[in-house]
């Protein structure tokens, strides 16, 4: 039902940080289940629903109501493949995700929303400056202030960027997935995941704005209940950083998986238990728990 998302697809109009125009893509499942409860999913750096949530999306799609953005990048922002006139800035993406959320028609409803990665930093923007438009949050593999050893990764990719996509492709991946995930794979069968990868002035502008998160005040500003889902191999965004995450949100709770960054590609399955479960039932786990690993 779900193999072609275009059949999915709609388009909003909204403004960016700027106030110039732009056109975003988002996907709306169209099925409630009898249930009053939507899941707006938004996606890291240089994805997209289709590559960060191709498993999560169907899935919870069985149960309620399902949506996705694809950011669209804002006018100016990816002017070269060197540089671009102004700097892409969280308030922009956050304002895409929050045109959805007014587009979808949802009010009444319990709204989550879940972000991966970049993703949950503009979950985190959004619910803490508009918290009317939702009522609970998810985020998965997210961070609130960049550190020295991000900027470090972010230096190396910026210059294979510039020099070899195909070795980026390569450092993507080694950084991406877990060392026991790829300590059990061969590189034949992580070759399809290398050439998925595509890297765009996009991405590259989006790879600038992971320099300058800073958003520690946002997070301690969240009302809502909070599922945190962080990865013990993540070298992209250590798991100090979903703890930092799990500190400064009042009302949170955190899930701890064996994955790399990659956790919604790794582990997929497990993700959505916990998100499943944190749908059904928000307060199952009280605030400050950490989740135990589920059992087979």
């Amino acid at each position: 039902m779900y193999d072609d998302l275009s059949t999915l697809a709609h388009t909003v109009q909204t403004r960016d940080s700027t106030g110039s125009a732009v056109e975003v893509t988002w996907y709306d499942s169209e099925d409630t289940h009898d249930r009053d409860d939507v899941v707006l999913l938004v996606h890291g750096t240089g994805g997209s629903t289709a590559a960060n949530f191709g498993f999560l999306f169907p899935v919870l799609a069985m149960r309620q109501r399902t949506l996705a953005v694809d950011w669209t990048a804002p006018e100016g922002t990816t002017a070269t493949e060197t540089s671009a006139l102004r700097t892409l800035e969280l308030e922009d993406l956050a304002l895409q995700v929050i045109a959805v959320l007014e587009a979808a028609q949802i009010e009444g409803r319990h709204v989550t929303l879940l972000g991966y990665s970049l993703g949950a930093c503009v979950a985190t923007v959004v619910a803490a400056e508009r918290p009317e438009l939702i009522g609970r949050l998810v985020l998965i593999n997210g961070w609130v202030r960049t550190d020295l050893q991000q900027l470090i990764r972010n230096d190396v990719w910026t210059r294979l960027y510039a020099a070899d996509h195909e070795a980026l492709a390569e450092y993507t991946a080694f950084c991406a997935f877990g060392g026991p995930f790829l300590a059990g794979k061969t590189m034949a069968e992580i070759a399809p995941a290398l050439k998925a990868q595509a890297f765009t002035p996009f991405t590259a502008a989006q790879m600038e704005l992971n320099r300058r998160v800073q958003i520690t005040e946002e997070a301690e500003a969240i009302p809502h209940p909070t599922l945190i889902i962080g990865s013990e191999d993540d070298q992209m965004v250590p798991l100090r950083h979903q703890r930092q995450l799990f500190g400064a949100i009042r009302d949170a709770r955190l899930a701890v998986i064996g994955t790399g960054h990659a956790s919604v590609l790794e582990r997929p399955s497990e993700i959505s238990f916990h998100v499943q479960g944190f749908l059904d039932d928000p307060q199952r786990h009280d605030a400050g728990t950490l989740i135990p690993a589920p059992r087979p």
